[in-house]
């Protein structure tokens, strides 16, 4: 792996990490409460670790997954065992969970490894391309999601901060009780036209540190496309990546996470926040050339 890659990565991370700090050291210096200050200091740490430990399974029930059993495609079990093995990584527990588009996720439950798998993968992209999916997302174990789990929370407390310090701070009790209320519900509810308010509260300053936070999945991403390219070949990664691109809905969460079509919106929204580069930046990551197949429709180029 580009060394490169990590290193923007953690970097982008501990920025973030100082950056609520500081807004958790202004929290406290404008004149909230210390035991409110620990009490959300306290929560924060509880998410993260809880993100970190069941993220994967949290995710796969909110998709109504069910555990992979005999009855299911062998396909994806003799891909993952030789993929296991060629990279020596952990064997997870697979669960297979239908998703905006077909692909796999991994994740962790209570700290053990767990693979989410689409149903239709098999179909989609075959035995090779299974490998090359699988390769990538078990390079994401370890450092990816523990960072992933660290950022997570942390642009809505930069964006907090700005909201108190220019709005509550000493306004009295009732009106900071009212605005942490509100700035709570906000976060409590993340629908597509509540988000906008929350970002509106915090001065813009949320989603300036979410593109940051986006910006480092995005290095990570190119990372764990390194990691399986050195279990096999980089071409069936590209190859797998332009095949699941070609049958998404575009239905993806926030419509910026995951594979996209072709013909969807590659605005500078998902320049910015998207949680994975472009295909077509990626193939290149990986000195791969667009498929033959694949030629012919002209995809979006991006950076």
């Amino acid at each position: 792996m580009d060394a490169r890659l990590g290193v923007r990565a953690w970097g982008v991370t501990l920025v973030l990490v100082a950056a609520a700090a500081g807004s958790v050291a202004v929290v406290f210096a404008t004149g909230a409460p210390p035991l409110f200050v620990a009490s959300g200091v306290a929560g924060l740490v509880y998410l993260s670790v809880v993100s970190w430990r069941s993220g994967g399974r949290f995710t796969v029930e909110a998709g109504g997954g069910r555990p992979y059993g005999p009855g299911d495609s062998p396909e994806i079990r003799d891909a993952l065992l030789e993929v296991c093995d060629r990279t020596g990584k952990p064997l997870p527990r697979v669960v297979l969970v239908e998703m905006d588009a077909p692909g796999a996720m991994v994740g962790y439950d209570d700290g053990r490894p767990l693979l989410g798998v689409d149903p239709r993968l098999p179909r989609v992209i075959g035995p090779e391309g299974m490998r090359a999916i699988f390769a990538h997302e078990l390079g994401h174990l370890g450092a990816d999601i523990h960072t992933d789990a660290v950022r997570e929370h942390l642009p809505t407390v930069v964006g907090f901060a700005a909201f108190w310090t220019v709005a509550l701070a000493g306004r009295g009790p009732l009106v900071a009780t009212a605005g942490n209320a509100l700035f709570l519900a906000t976060a409590l509810v993340p629908h597509p036209r509540v988000v906008p308010l929350r970002y509106v509260l915090g001065l813009g300053t949320e989603p300036l540190a979410l593109a940051a936070s986006r910006y480092a999945n995005r290095h990570e991403e190119y990372a764990a496309d390194e990691f399986a390219a050195r279990a096999v070949d980089p071409a069936a990664v590209t190859e797998a990546l332009y095949r699941i691109a070609a049958v998404a809905t575009g239905d993806n969460d926030e419509d910026v996470t995951g594979p996209v079509p072709w013909n969807a919106d590659r605005s500078l929204r998902f320049a910015l926040f998207a949680t994975h580069p472009s295909i077509e930046s990626r193939a290149a990551n990986l000195d791969c050339e667009l498929p033959e197949w694949v030629r012919p429709h002209r995809p979006h180029a991006t950076a």
